[in-house]
């Protein structure tokens, strides 16, 4: 099971290099297009089962909501993104998820706020301002427009978190990833099918490799991960599933600095050190929260 959820992390920390790849010869929105189309015929053929509810009149509204937020946005911003940062970058940001899901559920009153939550936040936000370059900023510069689209895309996922609370236990949770994964292939499907058809001659002359990274980004790092985590998550805690997201940074910053695409240097450090020590405090519970829950 914690093999499992290990394996998860593995399979997405190599995930944030086989993207650099694919956009650096393919346009990163189309790319993230055909990826959805592709992933969401995939799940719904192997989950369609899961459903335990199918949507009816306004649930079609939400969920539409939800897959604009948690599929295309999140998608669409994390490839772009990884167009222009690096892959030690992304994956640092990615620890900011927890703290902006708690941000939104609290702003929303899902959660209460103690004062180690609170600090973690400030804490959290100074190591990814660091990360961005706030003390010298070049707002022109790319690899500063990868970050902000990438901590924009793990922003809208939180968001997504947050609001589809409410539909897992309606739909399941496998359910409820496949109706939003879907929806985001049906609105994508113009530009997929446009990419598809328009460039099919320069899909065909990609080389080899460019083809492996795109299987494993929609097997692999859609369809696999999604199926152990939710097998994980039939097990133990869905809070315990989420604390493995913070080996994400280590696995991808240590394969792109072994790779030479990112280099080790004080910033990356200090805003690690921040980031991880603002996650740390968040999980912290005061005798209030206790009694709330």
């Amino acid at each position: 099971m914690y093999g499992a959820l290990v394996l998860v992390q593995l399979i997405f920390g190599l995930h944030y290099l086989t993207t650099s790849l694919i956009v650096d010869r393919v346009d990163a929105f189309e790319w993230t297009a055909i990826r959805i189309l592709l992933a969401g015929i995939l799940m719904f053929v192997f989950y369609r089962k899961r459903i335990l509810n199918f949507p009816k009149g306004k649930d079609w509204n939400f969920l539409i909501v939800l897959s604009i937020l948690g599929i295309i946005l999140n998608t669409a911003l994390f490839t772009k993104g990884l167009e222009l940062t690096t892959p030690a970058h992304a994956s640092l940001l990615s620890c900011m998820i927890p703290v902006m899901t708690l941000i939104f559920a609290w702003i929303l009153g899902y959660e209460e706020m103690n004062r180690y939550k609170s600090l973690s936040l400030i804490i959290a936000m100074s190591g990814a301002l660091i990360l961005l370059g706030i003390d010298n900023l070049d707002v022109s510069s790319d690899l500063f427009v990868g970050d902000i689209l990438v901590f924009i895309n793990f922003t809208c996922f939180g968001l997504f978190l947050v609001l589809s609370k409410s539909m897992i236990k309606h739909h399941s949770p496998l359910g409820l990833s496949v109706l939003v994964m879907s929806i985001g292939a049906v609105l994508l499907l113009p530009l997929s099918a446009k990419g598809i058809y328009l460039n099919h001659d320069s899909w065909l002359n990609l080389p080899w490799w460019i083809y492996v990274a795109a299987f494993y980004s929609v097997f692999f790092a859609t369809v696999v991960t999604y199926s152990l985590n939710y097998y994980a998550m039939s097990h133990v805690d869905s809070s315990k599933v989420a604390l493995f997201i913070y080996l994400q940074p280590v696995v991808a910053g240590t394969l792109s600095v072994g790779l030479g695409l990112d280099e080790i240097t004080p910033r990356l450090l200090l805003s690690s050190f921040l980031i991880l020590v603002g996650l740390g405090l968040s999980t912290i519970e005061t005798k209030s929260d206790s009694e709330i829950s």
